[in-house]
């Protein structure tokens, strides 16, 4: 009886292994990327008692999906821009403060005169953005962006957190009206992606998994048989 056990659990391990397919994942090549440039993420804090009646007269404005925020370009080269928005006071004199966030994203792709954004700040938060020729800025989603790619049937955005009990992953589709579709949910939070040479997407996420978009649109899980480095920040 005992080695019947041993050798259905063997089976079993057999089989669960077979799930992950085999492949040789590469390595980051930012050469395959000729629109999209990558930044050290940062962002600058301030707190302001005063212009709280003019944030609110310029947030009457601004479009109804972003009624909690204003959002400014600071410099298009970098896609670096100001957000503001209202909370509550450390002047115990004043209900109301405007915080003021001059954020550097860590990616931008320029798609002809308009330019996409992607911040990732943590538990903080992040967002997508849309910068237009205009240089107007429109939240496309509230996300923490890990990174954007071209893939043949759209652009694809990866996100994710891991903070405390939480842990999670997703892949998201952006539309050519600037709105985005959830595509897939990952094992975790993606900590590095890259294509692959034959223009699948692979993505490895925390603590430990990978999985693949393949061109075609569908996800399958891997498992990495050589170690190759990380992309690193710019």
């Amino acid at each position: 009886m005992q080695i019947l056990i041993f050798i259905l659990l063997l089976c079993s391990f057999s089989v669960s292994a077979n799930l992950f397919e085999d492949m040789n994942c590469g390595a980051y090549n930012a050469s395959k990327y000729p629109n999209k440039t990558e930044f050290k993420g940062s962002a600058e804090r301030e707190v302001s008692d005063s212009g709280v009646k003019e944030f609110f007269d310029e947030l009457g404005e601004t479009d109804s999906s972003q009624r909690q925020w204003v959002f400014k370009l600071v410099d298009r080269a970098t896609g670096k821009y100001k957000k503001s928005f209202p909370r509550r006071s450390p002047n115990s004199k004043n209900e109301i403060a405007i915080e003021h966030q001059i954020i550097q994203p860590e990616i931008i792709i320029t798609l002809g005169d308009k330019i996409i954004t992607g911040s990732n700040n943590g538990e903080f938060g992040g967002e997508l953005l849309l910068i237009n020729e205009n240089d107007s800025v429109t939240l496309i989603k509230e996300m923490n962006v890990e990174d954007i790619y071209e893939m043949p049937f759209g652009l694809v955005v990866t996100s994710g957190l891991a903070h405390m009990s939480w842990n999670y992953g997703d892949i998201h589709l952006i539309n050519s009206n600037f709105e985005t579709e959830k595509l897939y949910s990952l094992v975790g939070k993606p900590k590095s992606s890259w294509l692959l040479d034959n223009g699948d997407l692979l993505i490895n996420s925390y603590p430990k998994g990978s999985q693949v978009l393949t061109k075609s649109g569908y996800l399958k899980r891997v498992q990495c048989i050589a170690n190759k480095p990380l992309k690193q920040d710019s």
